[in-house]
């Protein structure tokens, strides 16, 4: 690691104990209660963590990289807390989770205050990462294998939740986790897992004729290529991979884009015959990103990006929030490049604008960008601090234009948001 690289790591690692931030993360969070209950939040982040490191090698930059990072962590957690309420129903409560692949605890971390950590699993096949979600959530710890029949947790689950191993996996690995991962849990038990659907594999690439496509390389470069890629499939190919698993006409829902409106979830029972009809009610709540963050020379604080539900299309609204005041921002503004880039032309009118006028002193802000569906799903686009420089008396500065960043940072979001 550079010593850049290192430095930026280190002011992101004191931005994310830093008290507002906390408060801000706690704030989007679905299950926020008294505030009082924001002592349980651990928002330490391992040094090891590659999303986040990821992320900082993207876009140098400690307000992006951290706010990307949580960003997709809150979108996880809401997801995974959907599935849990609609599958199980009356069931709900006393259920025995496995976060399976769990990284350094980027989804745990929210996953623990609305479950007991005592019945919370975390595997993982980094040892450090499994030791870490141990030592600072509280949850018990399963390493894992690169073969998928060494790995021998001792015990089943009612739920094995897998955010983008799946999407990464060759065929072999593919199918022999998938029926793995079944094989521990409990009956009436589910599995969830998310993958790259065809439709994201880029061009020139095409799909082969079994349904799937895997590209020998990630942002992990810890891992072996060979075993840890990049992987697009058909439906096709996970229907085709369930029934090898299980057996003909066994039952699966397909979330689409369900998981940070990029990878589609699949959620299959243990069982054959549950009831499935009720995971219609998913809801993805609002997404979005700030394309952009400026402070001309006339200190005019300028922000643009877009922001959609998924579920409704339109946001009922975007705030900022500075210096303790919150400001409405301009929405419906054209945005064909989120529509095209997303594949859906609802989306195209989903852009927001704001301008801001800023005292001339020299000071220091907080900053806080959220979107809110009419359902009051809240979606955290954008925080960190604000350094605010000295007004130059030179008149108005143009604002700057969105160009090429726009398209960049959208196809950050997508593609590169899960190790």
């Amino acid at each position: 690691m550079s010593e850049s690289d290192a430095a930026l790591l280190e002011a992101a690692h004191r931005m994310s104990q830093d008290p507002t931030f906390r408060e801000v993360i706690w704030r989007h969070c679905a299950i926020a209660g008294a505030k009082s209950d924001l002592a349980r939040f651990s928002s330490r982040i391992h040094p090891n963590d590659q999303m986040l490191q990821h992320s900082l090698r993207h876009f140098r930059d400690i307000n992006w990289s951290l706010s990307q990072y949580f960003h997709v962590a809150l979108q996880q957690h809401y997801a995974a807390r959907q599935v849990l309420d609609l599958y199980f129903g009356a069931r709900r409560n006393n259920l025995e989770i496995l976060d399976f692949a769990c990284g350094y605890g980027r989804f745990l971390r929210f996953l623990v205050l609305g479950e007991s950590p005592s019945r919370i699993w975390g595997s993982e096949i980094q040892h450090d990462a499994v030791d870490y979600v141990v030592r600072e959530l509280g949850v018990h710890g399963i390493y894992s294998d690169v073969d998928p029949q060494r790995f021998q947790p001792g015990r089943q689950f009612d739920c094995i939740w897998v955010a983008s191993l799946f999407s990464h996996l060759p065929e072999r690995l593919f199918h022999a986790w998938l029926q793995r991962l079944l094989s521990v849990l409990k009956p009436g038990g589910v599995l969830c897992f998310s993958v790259h659907d065809e439709c994201l594999l880029p061009p020139p690439a095409t799909m082969s004729p079994t349904g799937i496509h895997f590209l020998p390389s990630s942002e992990n470069d810890d891992l072996d290529k060979q075993s840890y890629g990049t992987t697009f499939v058909s439906e096709s190919f996970v229907r085709n991979a369930i029934v090898a698993a299980c057996e003909p006409g066994h039952p699966f829902h397909r979330l689409k884009r369900g998981l940070a409106n990029e990878q589609d979830i699949y959620v299959v029972p243990k069982d054959r015959d549950p009831d499935l009809g009720r995971l219609a009610a998913f809801r993805q709540g609002p997404w979005g990103w700030v394309d952009s963050c400026n402070i001309s020379d006339s200190g005019e604080l300028h922000l643009h990006g877009w922001a959609a539900s998924f579920d409704d299309v339109r946001v009922e609204s975007v705030k900022v929030t500075l210096d303790g005041r919150t400001h409405d921002c301009r929405t419906g503004l054209p945005r064909e490049d989120v529509a095209r880039v997303l594949g859906d032309e609802r989306l195209g009118t989903t852009g927001w604008e704001f301008r801001l006028q800023l005292p001339a002193q020299q000071y220091e802000s907080y900053i806080e960008v959220s979107a809110r569906s009419a359902a009051g799903e809240l979606a955290l686009l954008y925080t960190g601090k604000l350094a605010i420089p000295p007004r130059k008396e030179t008149g108005p500065v143009a604002a700057p234009s969105i160009g090429s960043k726009v398209s960049q940072s959208i196809t950050a979001l997508f593609g590169k948001l899960f190790r």
